[in-house]
């Protein structure tokens, strides 16, 4: 039981780190992340306290995310992952996976992405707090699901996101997240359905028309787009809502596109077409089709209705290949989570944490020693397998060491339903797994081994870890007698592996 001092220290600390949270909220709310950094910087240099440093990194994190300066979040992403492990604080972690999905987004790694997602998810339906912190916290997931495609998921949460921000007792303007129900709508439209992203559009303006003064800057900017975007469908509306500047690179963006929709609805479509022509970049806040299915309108409104059809067909390609990506991603997170559920149940038959790996879930090395030793005892003949990742340094430092991780538990994933029944698959540390076949002749684990190396191969590693390819070398050994020296023989074996493979040209 905390003493009445302890209390009164635990308290004061708990009100310095919601009100620097609020200063954090304050910048990032009105798209000023560039003067978070040094506030963020300032407490991580003097900071002791576990949870004020992760809140600080993360917000860090998110605020070079929001500038578009991603260079540094790899090792930043890591830094916090490794600071979290000490601090079980649901909201944190989930808001820390909520941004570390955005940032593998950024990277290329939308299958990291959604995992980081999910784990987001269920991190956040731990909390017991009723907080605008923890209100902000499902908006965050819900506007990082957005930007993935996720709508179904996006608007989930974000009807999660108000229902708590109502049992809170907050005003409505912190639970709008307005990102998730804009980019539902618009995302009807580019796939042909106007008349729903219409009454969409229409239905959250109603809603928003009371608290407009209320709203967070990068909440209005949001609005003010889904106001422009039905005047340029020929649906406008009375409310007028101030275009905000000097913001972040995100939400200026938004008001580019906004630009456009203005020059649409004036009947102005040249000027709409240059607008679109002098973006240096590709604008994805709302979707990569969006600014293509704004030319289309625009070449329509000119009368160049071959060259609208023509782009609309465009509009119709990217859309069609994102949800392609999204079907594939399910599929194979729905094969990760088959591997992790059979994962769980090899843990729970090591139900021991001390013989079981936390990080994979397979036996670890002290469990492998009593497996080989029981062999030993029935007199059963067994084949040892070494196997080690190819390349898996430059997964860490070009991709962080989560990505590591999540490829240790992919490989561990491959293993468990690759091997045989009665066969043993553990991970040893760091890259390295062992694998140990009872009453099976070298031949035999020789075709195991090849089976094992092409299901490696075959993982869908670009959407983990774009560009950095992913192998497996193994050597063997037979178990007949001491188990030290086979490790020891399969161990030359497998460098004798990796040297043919760098050997080939």
């Amino acid at each position: 039981m905390l003493s009445t001092v302890d209390r009164v220290v635990q308290l004061t600390a708990e009100r310095e780190l919601a009100d620097e949270w609020l200063s954090f909220r304050d910048l990032t709310c009105a798209g000023r992340s560039i003067e978070a950094l040094p506030l963020a910087d300032r407490v991580i240099a003097e900071s002791d306290d576990i949870r004020r440093t992760a809140q600080a990194l993360i917000e860090r994190a998110a605020a070079l995310y929001n500038l578009g300066l991603t260079t540094a979040l790899t090792s930043l992403v890591d830094e916090i992952s490794d600071v979290l492990r000490r601090a079980d604080d649901p909201r944190l972690i989930g808001v820390f996976h909520s941004v570390a999905g955005a940032v593998a987004f950024e990277r290329g790694s939308p299958a990291l992405a959604l995992m980081h997602l999910a784990t987001a998810e269920r991190s956040l339906r731990r909390m017991t707090e009723h907080s605008l912190a923890a209100v902000d916290a499902w908006h965050d997931l819900s506007a990082i699901y957005a930007q993935l495609g996720y709508f179904t998921e996006a608007l989930a949460t974000a009807r999660h996101c108000r229902l708590l921000c109502a049992e809170t007792g907050l005003p409505r303007a912190y639970g709008t997240a307005m990102i998730s129900y804009v980019g539902a709508a618009v995302h009807l439209d580019q796939r042909g359905d106007t008349t729903a992203c219409v009454n969409d559009l229409t239905a959250l303006v109603a809603y928003c028309r009371p608290i407009v003064g209320d709203l967070a800057v990068m909440q209005r900017v949001l609005l003010r787009y889904g106001v422009k975007r039905l005047a340029a469908l020929g649906q406008p509306t009375d409310l007028d809502i101030d275009r905000d500047d000097g913001i972040d690179p995100i939400l200026a963006d938004v008001n580019t596109l906004a630009e456009v929709c203005d020059a649409i609805a004036a009947r102005e479509p040249d000027k709409a077409i240059a607008l679109l022509d002098d973006i240096p970049q590709a604008i994805d806040a709302i979707g990569l089709a969006e600014p293509v299915r704004l030319r289309s309108i625009a070449l329509s409104q000119r009368g160049e209705h071959a060259a609208a059809l023509a782009v609309e067909r465009d509009v119709l390609r990217v859309v069609t290949a994102e949800e392609e990506q999204l079907r594939s991603l399910l599929a194979s997170g729905m094969s990760a989570r088959l591997d992790q559920d059979r994962l769980r149940r090899i843990a729970a038959h090591y139900a021991c944490q001390a013989t079981t790996d936390p990080l994979t879930g397979l036996p670890n090395r002290r469990r492998t020693e009593r497996f080989t030793a029981s062999l030993a005892r029935r007199h059963v003949d067994a084949v040892v397998g070494v196997l080690d990742l190819d390349g898996f340094k430059a997964v860490n430092d070009t991709h962080g060491h989560a990505c590591g991780d999540v490829v240790l538990q992919r490989v561990a994933g491959v293993l468990a339903r690759t091997v045989r029944h009665g066969d043993f698959a553990a991970r040893h540390g760091g890259d390295e797994f062992v694998v140990v076949l009872p009453r099976t002749t070298m031949a035999e684990a020789v075709d195991i081994g090849e089976r094992i190396r092409a299901a490696v191969a075959a993982e869908d590693w670009a959407t983990v870890i774009p560009g950095t390819p992913v192998g497996i070398s193994v050597g063997w050994a037979d178990l007949a007698g001491d188990a030290r020296s086979a490790f020891q023989i399969a161990d030359d074996a497998l460098y004798q592996d990796k040297g043919s493979h760098s050997a080939l040209p």
